[in-house]
């Protein structure tokens, strides 16, 4: 997550930087830039996948595994004073087969851990557009990739890939936030 003290060294830094506006159209004035976040690299950090029966999955026919997916954001500051970021974005995957009739549980077929990470550097940023800019738009800019590597991952693995649908960072950024404030 990040914290208040990095809003305020990163957002003092760019109120000092100079040069915050640019002329109109007209040269009456100036208006204030927009914040930007710029994307850098993008790779994998960590991976981790494992297959829990290889020598079942080999010898049937591909299944398409049944997926539970959890997603996690988290940013910190490369430097002190620095408007550079390291973005990640963790993905946790479990294929799991269909459940037996006899109603017991359904096999786990693999397990993934994933995190994929992006370098962001923020640009007239205000304490407000701060945490939306790391947690809601960095992730954004990366899932597609990340989305690709697990598909890729799986399919290498034996398995039909795993396709994921684009996802709310929006919403995932508001929940944590109102369970952090305990509302």
């Amino acid at each position: 997550m990040v914290d208040v003290k990095t809003m305020e060294t990163v957002t003092g830094a760019a109120a000092h930087s100079g040069g915050t506006g640019a002329d109109s159209l007209s040269g009456t004035g100036q208006q204030p830039a927009r914040p930007t976040v710029i994307m850098g690299a993008q790779y994998v950090r960590s991976v981790t996948f494992r297959v829990v029966d290889s020598v079942m999955l080999h010898t049937r026919p591909p299944m398409r595994p049944n997926t539970s997916l959890t997603l996690d954001v988290n940013a910190r500051q490369v430097g002190e004073n620095q408007p550079d970021f390291e973005v990640d974005l963790g993905m946790r995957c479990h294929g799991m087969a269909d459940a037996p009739a006899d109603g017991g549980q359904p096999s786990t077929l693999f397990e993934a851990d994933i995190i994929y990470s992006g370098l962001f550097t923020l640009r007239n940023v205000t304490a407000e557009a701060f945490e939306p800019l790391l947690l809601v738009e960095a992730p954004r800019m990366i899932f597609p990739a990340a989305r690709n590597y697990l598909a890729d991952l799986t399919r290498e693995a034996g398995f039909l890939p795993v396709i994921l649908q684009q996802f709310d960072f929006e919403a995932l950024w508001l929940s944590r936030r109102t369970q952090k404030n305990g509302v």
